[in-house]
């Protein structure tokens, strides 16, 4: 696989993106773990957070292969609690909006 380059703190269009490998029980089809004999293809889940709070954005994003997109405000504390996010799991607690 080819390095790409680090990643500029300033995001991409002012959002920082993650790769989510798996999703939770509030997705469609419930809990499963995109990666399969370690290769990802059961599907993907992407999360989207403002890289300055405030300043670049507010709302957090959330999708997955489905194309459903759902937006929360995560607060100042956006980065430490997307990292946290370890699937898609579209709870009661995210909107789903249009893209």
């Amino acid at each position: 696989m080819p390095k790409t380059a680090s990643i500029s703190k300033d995001g991409y269009h002012g959002y920082h993106f993650r790769i989510l490998t798996a999703q939770g029980s509030h997705a469609k089809g419930g809990a499963l773990n995109y990666i399969e004999n370690g290769t990802m293809t059961k599907g993907y889940g992407l999360v989207v957070w403002p890289a300055e709070y405030g300043k670049t954005g507010v709302m957090s994003l959330t999708v997955n292969q489905d194309g459903q997109l759902y937006q929360k405000d995560l607060g100042r504390d956006s980065a430490k609690k997307a990292a946290a996010l370890k699937s898609f799991d579209p709870d009661p607690s995210w909107e789903p909006v249009q893209p």
